[in-house]
């Protein structure tokens, strides 16, 4: 199939195939989405069988807008509401106890459900001529680099897979996940920042572990390329004298190494760019991708947390 831009033709055509119980993948602010029908279950095994997907790693719901949740979860608060106007539409994905009717398949086996109203056009486009949830994860196979365009979906699925063409993601990492479930705690860190969330609705608290949770992307080893990653900090890059090796930095160049990019050295455009980045990286065949340690600030937060993911053997 030919990657489409999102023109009524195009999401007429996409709409058919969620209607048909079958998978389309998307443009959103975050990430590209690979989607079905969040009811329909055996669509839902299509996309874990089409990314080699963990059946205990969970998929997000994307909605239209809030009035949406409804379908999904209970547990909706003042809380919740508070989140909805501050930071939807956009790249925050809350953690609900899910409804019955929501099957079991699409939330990882867990009892709740991940829910987002993305903001990019095409994304919503795409959800208010289906007029229903689509849960989605990433258009990649399970574990590699997240894809940030719609040649990057190509290069994972071929040309088997509907590809609605959004342009490059703007956020370029995937959403903050909180779980409103009890204490609201974030399980995936993301561009919406724990601060954000303290000054919209008070404590928030973090969660540590590296284990699969109820929240998408939260597996030990994630978001990774095919060569081998090693963080290294500045004083180390800079003494870096291979042409075996791919340098990835932001304020120390390596010593004498052909292969080098240089990164932003704002947070915002580094996220936006990482992903290809490493993928570019991974398709030079060199033995190592060295990655310059990101600062430790918080608002690194999520670069430093997906790093160190596609870092894990």
């Amino acid at each position: 199939m030919p990657i489409c831009l999102p023109t009524k033709e195009a999401i007429i055509e996409a709409t058919k195939i969620l209607q048909e119980g079958g998978v389309v993948s998307f443009a959103t602010e975050t990430v590209y989405g690979l989607g079905c029908d969040t009811f329909n279950t055996q669509a839902v095994k299509k996309v874990y069988a089409l990314k080699n997907r963990p059946t205990n790693n969970p998929m997000i719901a994307h909605i239209l807008d809030a009035t949406w949740v409804g379908r999904l979860a209970t547990g909706w608060d003042n809380r919740c509401e508070k989140l909805a106007e501050r930071f939807w539409p956009g790249p925050l994905t809350i953690i609900l106890p899910k409804k019955e009717s929501v099957p079991s398949e699409a939330c990882g086996g867990f009892d709740t459900v991940a829910i987002r109203c993305p903001a990019h056009k095409t994304a919503r486009l795409l959800l208010d001529s289906f007029n229903n949830p689509i849960s989605a994860p990433s258009a990649n196979i399970s574990g590699h680099i997240s894809p940030t365009t719609a040649n990057h979906v190509e290069q994972e699925f071929g040309r088997d897979t509907f590809i609605l063409d959004g342009g490059s993601s703007e956020k370029g990492i995937e959403s903050t996940v909180l779980s409103m479930v009890g204490t609201p705690t974030i399980l995936r860190p993301g561009s919406v920042t724990i601060k954000e969330l303290t000054n919209c609705i008070g404590f928030v608290a973090t969660h540590t572990g590296a284990d699969q949770t109820n929240s998408p992307g939260t597996s030990s080893r994630h978001y990774a390329p095919k060569t081998k990653v090693v963080l290294k900090t500045s004083d180390a890059i800079c003494n870096i004298n291979s042409d075996s090796k791919i340098v990835v930095y932001h304020t120390t160049a390596p010593a004498c190494c052909k292969n080098k990019i240089q990164m932003p050295s704002s947070p915002t455009e580094y996220a936006a760019k990482i992903y290809s980045v490493l993928r570019e990286a991974d398709a030079m065949g060199a033995d190592v991708i060295v990655v310059e340690l990101p600062p430790t600030s918080p608002e690194w937060l999520a670069i430093n947390d997906r790093l160190n993911r596609c870092c894990t053997s």
